[in-house]
């Protein structure tokens, strides 16, 4: 672990930046913020980043392990926020369905007023 902390302490801008960049794409791909095509595009942009901070980490494997932990922060992340939101939160509220409305009868004929419904002729 040290020669990790190591490799750390001797990283430069670019390897920093494409960390963070690997980081970032990594969160928009796994997200639902953005449509299924620009997820790709995300996962794709994420790997690529990720393989050139691998490639310009000296050693290679530390740069390696460093993706893999990210991952797995980030999976951890995801796992303990889904549990707390499930197990704290208050369950929602069941809406009582609406009763049926009954069915419609014609008015009996004796509720029906005199001449409604007759239609006044026109005159002229």
């Amino acid at each position: 672990m040290t020669e990790l902390g190591g490799s750390l302490e001797q990283m430069g801008f670019v390897q920093l930046a494409l960390l963070f960049g690997f980081v970032a794409a990594y969160v928009l791909a796994l997200g639902a913020m953005l449509g299924r095509r620009w997820r790709t595009r995300a996962a794709l942009a994420a790997a690529l980043l990720a393989t050139g901070f691998v490639v310009k980490t000296a050693p290679w494997v530390h740069g390696a392990l460093l993706v893999v932990f990210t991952v797995a922060g980030i999976g951890l992340f995801v796992v303990m926020s889904w549990l707390l939101a499930h197990l704290v939160a208050p369950a929602p509220a069941r809406v009582a369905e609406p009763a049926p409305a009954p069915p419609s009868r014609p008015p009996a004929a004796d509720s029906v007023l005199p001449g409604a419904g007759v239609r006044p002729s026109r005159l002229g």
